[in-house]
């Protein structure tokens, strides 16, 4: 079912990404990191599946965005539903939460936009850790903590609802290039992303800011 779902989604970027000005998208790029950049700082929660439960991971986000056109940066996101369970460790039970967080850089591409809507293609690399965080007073605080890399491609629309704030949705999926194997929980997911954004570079040229 993951190996068909991830064929699903890569299949709608496929059509979105054709049905762009693809022979202008190399143009648009090259003009694009000629301009001065703006800053942008954006938040996200990104609901998911690991093992049929829906969780919900939070994110902040902070970079550069050129000419409207293309951004890029890093972010930071962490598991902030409370999935616990009870496990052995060296023979005696616990009980543990899930824990799970990492560092993100990112780029996005938008493909349209106008006064009020916005879509775009974000591609994020998470780099971080998983690992059961003991909620006991014996034994260690993190078990089975172990490096994971995760890779997750999505498609978004962003609507502005105020002069400065923006509000939107996307649907995208997480595919674990290394995940932990000592957890018996999945972490590759489709992904549901509610997000808000700030349009810094409207702020400043108000401000009259360079």
């Amino acid at each position: 079912m993951p190996k068909l779902n991830c064929t699903f989604f890569f299949c709608l970027v496929l059509i979105f990404v054709s049905n762009t000005k693809a022979q202008s998208f190399e143009e648009e790029l090259k003009t694009a990191i000629t301009k001065k950049p703006k800053l942008e700082l954006r938040m996200d929660s990104r609901h998911s599946f690991i093992n049929q439960t829906g969780v919900k991971t939070v994110g902040v986000k902070l970079g550069v965005q050129f000419e409207e056109k293309l951004s890029f940066g890093i972010g930071y996101n962490e598991l902030w539903s409370p999935l616990s369970r009870i496990i052995t460790d060296q023979g005696i039970e616990r009980r543990v939460r899930l824990a799970f967080y990492n560092v993100s850089p990112y780029v996005e591409y938008v493909f349209f936009r106008n006064d009020k809507w916005e879509l775009s293609i974000p591609v994020q690399f998470g780099f971080g850790s998983s690992f059961y965080k003991n909620s006991g007073n014996q034994g260690a605080g993190q078990l089975k903590k172990e490096f994971v890399i995760s890779y997750e491609p999505a498609i978004t629309f962003q609507y502005r609802f105020l002069k400065y704030f923006g509000a939107g949705f996307g649907i995208g999926y997480r595919l674990m290039i290394i995940p932990n194997q000592q957890l018996e929980e999945k972490f590759t997911s489709p992904v549901f992303i509610f997000k808000t954004g700030i349009y810094f570079q409207d702020v400043f040229r108000d401000l009259n800011i360079d």
